[in-house]
């Protein structure tokens, strides 16, 4: 199946963001991101804002046209932002108050610092909130959930998991989480008992070579657009297909590529 999807694309191999139409070749818009190093995560803010997290804090950038409108660059080790329904921003990263733990920071609308979260860790990537108010913490091998504290509540694993990207609960309670290295989707229930995995190697044509499943989204109707990440670098666009689309069943529906433009995905964000 040919993908139509309007998207952002955080191209790590080549350090750009772009906006791609997967029913076109090349990109609407492409800007460099030398000055925004090691961007991971994105969230939309409204129709043409959207909220981009690099490795010394977050930037907010223009849909349309890749403008830059407005940045907070004042850490180091940053892995991810959140923006919240009453303004606040979570900031997650690594040793940002400086005791060298696993740090969620909120900061109002202002970017002034309000409240600091912490727990001991070196390793942290992706984070997301819970329905209880607490977190899911990607954690190399296992997923960590914890309360609005990030004290332990459960940990969730699944064989294979390296360097695992992101988790997400869905709102039938399950959680969804992409493996990375382990190059596969796996699903959780309310309870954090692994129902089953899909998309690894041998569940999918040969010519997917699941490498490291890095950011996914769920749509509306309960597919599931992935990105398969294939290596650092600026050569990697004809190793693999580089964006996935499965059914809620797991089963995969089609794959996109645009190896002479792409080098290799990590985020993306389904427009």
């Amino acid at each position: 199946m040919t993908l139509t999807h309007r998207l952002l694309a955080i191209d790590e191999g080549r350090q750009h963001i772009s906006l791609i139409d997967t029913t076109r070749a090349g990109a609407v818009w492409s800007r460099d991101l030398a000055d925004f190093p090691l961007a991971r995560d994105m969230q939309r803010l409204d129709d043409d804002r959207v909220m981009i997290g690099f490795e010394r804090g977050f930037l907010e950038l223009r849909i349309g046209t890749g403008e830059v409108l407005a940045a907070c660059d004042r850490w180091s080790d940053v892995t991810s932002v959140r923006r919240l329904d009453d303004g606040s921003t979570l900031v997650t990263g690594h040793n940002l108050d400086g005791t060298g733990g696993i740090n969620v920071l909120t900061l109002d609308r202002d970017f002034t610092l309000t409240h600091t979260a912490r727990r001991d860790g070196d390793y942290i990537r992706l984070m997301r909130r819970t329905a209880a108010g607490g977190y899911l913490l990607c954690m190399n091998d296992h997923i960590l959930e914890t309360d609005g504290a990030l004290n332990a509540v459960r940990q969730l694993r699944a064989p294979g998991f390296v360097h695992a990207w992101k988790a997400e609960q869905c709102a039938d309670g399950t959680t969804l989480v992409s493996a990375g290295y382990g190059g596969f989707m796996a699903r959780f229930d309310a309870k954090g008992e692994l129902l089953g995995t899909f998309g690894g190697e041998g569940e999918v044509p040969d010519d997917v070579a699941p490498f490291f499943y890095a950011t996914f989204q769920q749509l509306d109707d309960g597919r599931l657009i992935v990105a398969n990440w294939q290596g650092h670098g600026p050569a990697n666009g004809g190793k693999g297909r580089q964006l996935l689309e499965f059914d809620g069943a797991g089963r995969l529906l089609g794959s996109w590529s645009d190896a002479a433009n792409i080098s290799s995905l990590q985020g993306i964000l389904i427009l």
